[in-house]
């Protein structure tokens, strides 16, 4: 079973919300789409070996908000259920299980969201990389020894020469992968920020 500190959706969807805390603090008269959730499959609720129904993610954007609540479809008293949580609360996030989400499937689900909201693309690039440096200590080095100055320097390592700005969707889904690592990397090592064993908001 993989440590709840290693899921992807632990490691990507805080620092989203710690990403738009910044962006809707520097422009508060954004324009908001509306409530809608991205929805991901996490297995299935079996009785005697039979599918009964499934068990499903549900992110959900609300008023400039994350949340985040699992749900089985077939039985409300199902461990997997879940009460709202908040998606920037990474400790809370850690209790759900994520094991039989698609790792593919989440990062192009987080990017539907993002483009959704039709945000201005180079200063949610910027809030990314931002929120990155403040929630960990920096320099940071991973476990494998390699140190990085900040998020940039860890973001533009490697990168896919295919990928550039001008393909928005792709751009930003790299993006949230090398996010979501770099949350992690500092996760193994004690590097990321936390009070009280939950983020700060902003």
């Amino acid at each position: 079973m993989t440590d709840p500190d290693e899921h992807y959706g632990v490691n990507t969807i805080p620092p989203m919300q710690w990403a738009l805390d910044l962006y809707f603090k520097k422009r508060p008269k954004s324009k908001d789409p509306g409530a809608f959730d991205i929805i991901f499959k996490a297995g299935e609720h079996k009785e005697r070996m039979r599918k009964k129904g499934d068990h499903e993610i549900f992110v959900t954007y609300s008023n400039r908000e994350l949340f985040v609540r699992a749900r089985c479809s077939h039985d409300k008293e199902c461990e997997f259920n879940s009460e709202r949580l908040s998606g920037r609360d990474r400790e809370s996030l850690k209790t759900l299980d994520w094991e039989l989400v698609n790792d593919r499937t989440l990062f192009i689900g987080m990017r539907k969201l993002l483009v959704r909201l039709n945000l201005d693309f180079l200063i949610l690039i910027r809030a990314l990389n931002t929120m990155c440096d403040r929630r960990v200590e920096i320099p940071l080095t991973t476990k494998w020894g390699k140190t990085f100055q900040k998020f940039d320097d860890y973001r533009r390592n490697r990168w896919p020469e295919d990928v550039i700005p001008d393909d928005k969707p792709r751009f930003i889904e790299e993006v949230l992968v090398r996010v979501c690592f770099w949350i992690m990397s500092a996760s193994v090592v004690g590097a990321l920020k936390e009070v009280g064993g939950k983020e700060k908001k902003g």
